[in-house]
């Protein structure tokens, strides 16, 4: 009896490795969804999740019974993963989407207000340096151009004849 009672409870850890890997392959699912990208990257995906998947089995199974792998393990993790999948994949994959949703939006708006940022401090140090070659080079000149054409002509008086 207290075989199967270590087999009923190996079952049922094994059991959570399916529900795991149910988790991954909802990720696997909303990332593929916000992510519509060229099909190499999708099999890139999927590589992913296999090898991901993989090592949770082994994890699992190494976890539990020490690498004795017996058919039932396939079984609980085939009932997890439909337990999952029949029950809250729903409610995961939507909430995985709007949390993907969310860091995307973030991920934006923060290019956003780095490129407005760099933009107004790219044209603030371009006046600064318009203002300083100004500065440096224009207003002098300004001055002496000045100078040479406010230079006066002696006044000359006009002799008014009186009649008288």
């Amino acid at each position: 009896m207290i075989v199967f009672a270590e087999d009923l409870s190996s079952f049922y850890a094994t059991i959570y490795g399916g529900l795991i890997i149910g988790l991954l392959f909802d990720i696997n699912r909303s990332l593929r969804s916000n992510f519509k990208l060229l099909k190499c990257f999708s099999v890139v995906f999927n590589i992913i999740f296999w090898i991901l998947a993989t090592s949770i089995i082994f994890i699992t199974v190494n976890a539990i019974e020490s690498f004795d792998l017996r058919y039932y393990h396939f079984v609980a993790l085939l009932i997890g993963f439909l337990l999952y999948y029949n029950t809250i994949s729903k409610f995961v994959l939507k909430l995985l989407n709007k949390i993907i949703g969310f860091i995307v939006f973030l991920i934006k708006k923060t290019i956003i207000y780095i490129s407005v940022i760099s933009e107004s401090l790219y044209y603030m140090i371009v006046y600064m340096l318009h203002f300083l070659l100004d500065t440096i080079f224009f207003i002098p000149n300004l001055f002496l151009a000045t100078k040479k054409v406010i230079k006066r002509k002696p006044r000359i008086k006009l002799k008014v004849n009186k009649k008288s």
